[in-house]
């Protein structure tokens, strides 16, 4: 009996969720069959900046409302986990995609009869099939960003520099132009920030380079019966007939950046702050996220800057960039689960994610968006959007770690590229075996 009933609530639930994500049953419209009660929801988005989404959101569903709780990033994953063991936690989270990929375990996922692959995919960009599993989406995006080249057209005109590059080896030739010290390591002007730990998303940025090599830093493998595991191969050759090691070649490359005996020498752990020194017009190009354009424009509204395509790999045929993706998604033992889904179905179409995007300075994930009469959007943005990756890191603070550690004893010299990859990659398939 008591599985004939929970096999009664799984068909309402999804049928629910069909006619949420086909409009069918839009929130404010009286219907029988409609969510109640409070939708408890956690996020990684102030409360300051999400009441202006929630408040109105409650104000229109009528029938139930969100009960929204602030998480920070750094202690989600910990409080949530927590929660969840005793009973407590949410009916769904709003978070980046490698918090949720961590509780995959935890989450259910979006009925697969509401949602197909087909229409997942024709519905939001590429680089958020990165939710897609065969059982249906993990979560549905909300709101994406993607990793850009900024670049001070000022630096560039001062040192005879044309045009901003396309490539990484083209990177190679303009930083020394571009870069001036007094020989001590002390640099007046340079010309990149790389090579270092504590740069700026130098994982992803050493992630997005591998996807460019035509690798994927991690390969998820699903069973039928619901279990998955991860495979490592940001260090494998891509085929057979390649001798080509995609992360012992970008580190051997990346760090020349900071390597004093190489004449791209241009950054070193004791340079301070890229997006200081960015901002202080000390520093030529800046890898970031594109939501930082209009910050680092207010901090120092008279220097002449623009952002361009993350730099590629000459010679792949290939066209990627890293990303920060929001999802939301529902949990397993959400107490509430019809009202979840019709939140979770809510907030990734198109009245909702415009404005939780514009909260972190992004963009929502749907393909239609781009279509919005009168939309003026940036082509290097939308571009860039199109061919936004992530990544399986599931474990972003020890990843950090890992990632640390490899920069490390390469730039000590305690270690040669290979060896430090060769750790990392070790400490990387232990992670994902035993996670």
């Amino acid at each position: 009996m008591l599985r004939k009933i929970i096999f009664g609530s799984s068909i309402f639930a999804a049928l629910l969720a069909i006619l949420i994500f086909s409009g069918r049953l839009p929130i404010g419209k009286s219907s029988s069959n409609a969510p109640t009660g409070d939708v408890v929801m956690w996020g990684v988005f102030p409360d300051s900046e999400i009441a202006s989404v929630i408040q109105p959101f409650n104000a229109k569903a009528k029938t139930y409302r969100i009960n929204y709780t602030y998480v920070s990033p750094t202690d989600f994953e910990h409080k949530l986990v927590e929660a969840l063991a005793s009973g407590v936690g949410p009916d769904l989270i709003l978070a980046p995609y490698q918090i949720i990929l961590s509780q995959q375990t935890r989450v259910t996922p979006y009925p697969v009869t509401s949602l197909t692959e087909t229409t997942y995919k024709n519905t939001y960009i590429n680089g958020a099939g990165i939710f897609w599993t065969p059982f249906g989406a993990l979560a549905l995006p909300v709101a994406v960003e993607p990793t850009v080249l900024f670049f001070n057209r000022t630096l560039f005109a001062k040192h005879g520099i044309l045009t901003p590059p396309t490539y990484w080896d083209e990177i190679t030739q303009i930083v020394p132009k571009l870069t001036v010290e007094d020989g001590n390591g002390n640099f007046f002007e340079s010309g990149i920030a790389l090579g270092t730990a504590t740069v700026p998303y130098m994982k992803d940025i050493v992630m997005a380079m591998v996807t460019q090599l035509k690798q994927t830093p991690v390969l998820a493998n699903y069973n039928a019966d619901g279990t998955f595991s991860y495979n490592f191969l940001a260090n494998n050759p891509v085929d057979e007939t390649s001798q080509v090691q995609p992360l012992s070649n970008i580190m051997r490359f990346v760090t020349e950046f900071s390597d004093p005996m190489k004449i791209t020498y241009a950054w070193n752990q004791f340079s301070g702050n890229a997006t200081d020194a960015f901002v202080a017009e000390k520093l030529a190009m800046y890898i970031g996220y594109a939501g930082e354009f209009p910050v680092l424009r207010s901090q120092n509204p008279k220097m002449d800057i623009d952002m361009t395509y993350l730099p590629q790999a000459r010679g792949y045929g290939t066209f990627s960039t890293g990303m920060r993706l929001y999802g939301i998604a529902t949990m397993r033992q959400a107490k509430n689960i019809t009202g979840a889904y019709a939140v979770e179905s809510a907030f990734s179409g198109k009245d909702w994610s415009p404005q939780l995007a514009s909260i972190v300075g992004a963009t929502p994930a749907r393909i239609d968006y781009f279509s919005t009469p009168g939309l003026a959007i940036n082509e290097v943005l939308m571009n860039s959007l199109l061919i936004s990756r992530g990544w399986y890191d599931i474990n972003v603070l020890t990843t950090d770690g890992f990632m640390a550690q490899m920069f490390y004893g390469i730039t000590s010299g305690k270690q040669g590229v290979n060896d430090a990859v060769s750790d990392f990659v070790s400490r990387m398939t232990d992670m994902y075996t035993h996670r």
